[in-house]
């Protein structure tokens, strides 16, 4: 199909490109019901974006270069124009400009459209990951009471934050996990690398580190606490299931 679409491949977007794709992906997401963002900030990116005759911006494609044979793949396709060949045109540009490189797409379950067409394309389904969420104003400070045992007990915790974001769980004054909290607004943290060392895993210092945390957050102002976590990581899923998140969305992962 020859399509009347202009591709302008970019290292560097323009005020006025930002905010086409801003208007863009912010309709695909209430069309979608998604909130997978459009990466614009991050180093080491490649933009192809594809233009109708009048100007309009149909639908837009970057490259994560993660190393020389990988990179991660978000694309958005106003929904007006899908099937119709828009996707595959900037595709097949950007597998030109780099043809000796694995692409990694992160699609939602919940978009129907993305699924189909990575199907399509035979795109190789690698692996999950789940987004959870903690609602801070809802987390009672019973649950903290409540999950202590003998071994927290017989072994005070502590936290400390060691920097701006940076947090570091002691017991006994021995250090044993560590985390990081990034704020992404003025109601939201991310929690990051939540990690308790090898010597001190399944003695309940996951739990406690949560339990200490989330009231201290709480305390600092934010509302909600995010994450991230892979969908073959039982231990780390019950982990954060039983201190009060919950799963709300799932990102999968493609090969192509």
């Amino acid at each position: 199909m020859n399509l009347d679409i202009h591709i302008c491949p970019t290292n560097l977007l323009t005020q006025k490109q930002l905010q086409e794709i801003a208007d863009l992906t912010t309709f695909c997401h209430r069309h979608d019901g998604i909130e997978l963002s459009y990466p614009v900030e991050e180093e080491h990116l490649t933009h192809f974006l594809g233009y109708l005759a009048d100007g309009r911006l149909a639908a837009c494609l970057t490259l994560i270069s993660y190393e020389e044979t990988l990179a991660e793949c978000c694309a958005f396709t106003h929904p007006e124009f899908r099937r119709q060949g828009f996707f595959s045109r900037l595709l097949d540009e950007a597998v030109s400009q780099y043809p000796d490189v694995d692409l990694l797409f992160a699609v939602s379950e919940d978009c129907a459209d993305a699924i189909k067409t990575l199907a399509a394309l035979g795109a190789e389904k690698d692996s999950d990951e789940h987004m959870m969420a903690c609602d801070l104003n809802s987390w009672h400070m019973a649950q903290q009471a409540g999950i202590s045992d003998g071994t927290i007990a017989s072994h005070p915790f502590s936290l400390t934050q060691t920097s701006e974001t940076e947090y570091t769980l002691f017991r006994s004054g021995i250090l044993c996990g560590t985390t990081s909290a990034e704020p992404i607004s003025q109601t939201t943290v991310c929690l990051h690398h939540v990690e308790v060392l090898p010597e001190f895993r399944n003695q309940g210092c996951g739990t406690a580190f949560l339990q200490l945390l989330l009231p201290d957050l709480a305390q600092k102002g934010f509302k909600k606490v995010i994450l991230q976590v892979a969908g073959d990581n039982a231990p780390a899923i019950a982990l954060y299931k039983k201190t009060g998140f919950s799963v709300t969305k799932t990102l999968s992962y493609y090969f192509y």
